[in-house]
């Protein structure tokens, strides 16, 4: 069963949010998709159909993407921000009485991430928010936890990626996208890019990206022990992932694996999570 919410997770923030319900009881975690820098409630769209029969699962938009809104400051876009929104999120879902009901949170939450999606689920399990509930992360092309300092060309060039259309498409075919996924997935690509607000595209190549939290990985007391996949694409060139994602997850508890997607760049077909 497929539900949307209007959810207020902070003062001038309402995220937009699909859940659904396995028809027959589930005995798997629940899953909660964490979009890219770009994407919607419909970025896991093909993942979801094909796990929905047997997951409960979450498809949030992030502050200012999709039919989500954020404040017009436009310093409220931090990864911290939208860790906390997920936060709100998940408590007010525990409250559901359908969702209970449900058993919907039964056997706890995994958290499926992408890109700057990743940064954002990496802070929520380092910050613990999620403790008792959380069983696992799944980072696709993961942003790292600590400061990413890009080339200034390149930093300039994601200013301005999602200024238009053509733009959009441009980065989307040339820079994150490994594959032809044909034009009618790539015109909702596009659509989702350049439909953000303002405030929330600007954030994340303006500061969000230097945003350094990698301290959190390892200050907490019990550190992050919990089973982290990391699927890498095979033109994912950026972010040096065993240095800056996989050295310090494990450094922090977690076990984690590594599988590398042969075609894949730093986005990856709706199949696969983009």
């Amino acid at each position: 069963m497929l539900s949307t919410h209007t959810i207020e997770t902070a003062p001038g923030t309402k995220l937009e949010v699909l859940t659904s319900i396995p028809t027959t009881r589930s005995t798997y975690p629940a899953i909660l998709f964490v979009h890219f820098w770009g994407g919607s409630t419909r970025t896991f769209g093909a993942l979801a159909a094909r796990l929905s029969a047997d997951f409960p699962l979450i498809r949030p938009a992030l502050r200012g993407w999709g039919g989500s809104t954020g404040p017009e400051d436009p310093d409220a876009y931090k990864v911290t921000d939208n860790a906390d929104d997920l936060a709100a999120l998940v408590a007010h879902l525990q409250t559901n009485k359908a969702l209970s009901a449900a058993g919907f949170f039964q056997h706890g939450l995994i958290l499926v991430a992408h890109s700057m999606g990743a940064k954002i689920a990496q802070v929520l399990a380092a910050r613990g928010d999620l403790d008792g509930l959380l069983k696992g992360l799944v980072l696709i092309g993961p942003a790292p936890l600590g400061r990413l300092e890009l080339p200034a060309e390149m930093r300039e060039q994601q200013i301005t990626a999602y200024s238009s259309r053509e733009s959009a498409e441009m980065a989307l075919k040339y820079v994150l996208l490994g594959s032809d996924v044909g034009a009618d997935e790539l015109r909702r690509l596009v659509d989702d890019c350049v439909g953000g607000s303002e405030q929330t595209r600007m954030a994340w190549p303006k500061y969000g990206t230097r945003e350094d939290y990698e301290n959190l990985a390892t200050s907490g007391a019990e550190g992050l022990k919990i089973p982290v996949t990391i699927v890498v694409g095979g033109l994912d060139g950026i972010e040096r992932v065993e240095e800056r994602v996989v050295r310090v997850l494990k450094e922090a508890g977690a076990s984690v694996t590594t599988h590398d997607s042969v075609g894949g760049g730093r986005s990856f077909d709706a199949g696969g999570g983009t």
